[in-house]
């Protein structure tokens, strides 16, 4: 594997970061000594280091004195980094991974709506309206995906709680595929801008379970829609 990129560095890492997800190299293994995957990637020792430096970072990997790097597993990966998400992301099954982010987002939204009833301010409802307006008026199904990443983002944003708000940009791309993958059919979408409508109203007029119920209805049936989806595939 010899590297040609404008940034040997990120283009490294990424090429060794997707092999350790995809599995080419073992939890629990050494990584290979530095010279070997020099000559895999066809890159210096030095960005081989850097590269190694920043899948620790990432916990793809843990240093050990005199033992050397040993490569992690799954529980230690640092999920809400944007390259680890993105790597996982090509490297699981879509199934999988879908699974994985309902659950995710099933635990955080709908509390996070509940949140931002309580915390949001007239800026952040308007924000929230603006983009559902944006996936009513868009042209097409694939052009209404932009506002609806940013209509849960800004719902997000609206608890003023920085864990929060973090967690929710850290997942832009991952959000991006499931939502692609959930709106699908003209009748799916039609269905799914009347919930997201639900949401809005009910955060605007400050009715928290109303909001918490209406977020979770919504994650639901998105499930529900991509497992139709799935199973008729």
């Amino acid at each position: 594997m010899n590297l040609k990129p404008k940034n040997l560095n990120a283009q490294t890492i990424d090429a060794l970061g997707q092999r350790i997800i995809e599995g080419h190299y073992k939890e629990g293994e050494k990584l290979p000594i530095e010279p070997e995957l020099c000559d895999e990637y066809g890159v210096s020792r030095p960005i081989v280091r850097e590269a190694t430096k920043a899948l620790v970072a990432k916990g793809l990997l843990v240093s050990k004195p005199k033992v050397g790097t040993i490569v992690q597993g799954k529980k230690r990966w640092n999920l809400l980094d944007s390259d680890v998400l993105s790597w996982v992301t090509q490297a699981l099954p879509e199934g999988e991974f879908l699974d994985m982010l309902f659950e995710a987002r099933l635990a955080i939204e709908p509390s996070a709506a509940a949140l931002a009833v309580d915390k949001a301010s007239q800026e952040d409802i308007e924000k929230i309206g603006s983009a559902f307006f944006d996936m009513k008026s868009a042209a097409t199904i694939a052009d209404s995906i932009e506002p609806d990443i940013r209509f849960h983002q800004a719902i997000l944003d609206a608890t003023h709680n920085d864990v929060i708000r973090y967690i929710g940009h850290t997942l832009h791309n991952a959000l991006a595929v499931s939502i692609s993958l959930t709106s699908w059919h003209e009748d799916i979408h039609k269905a799914a801008l009347k919930r997201h409508e639900e949401v809005y109203k009910a955060i605007a007029a400050r009715k928290r379970s109303a909001a918490e119920k209406a977020v979770r209805n919504l994650l639901l049936d998105s499930r529900q829609d991509f497992d139709k989806k799935f199973n008729d595939n």
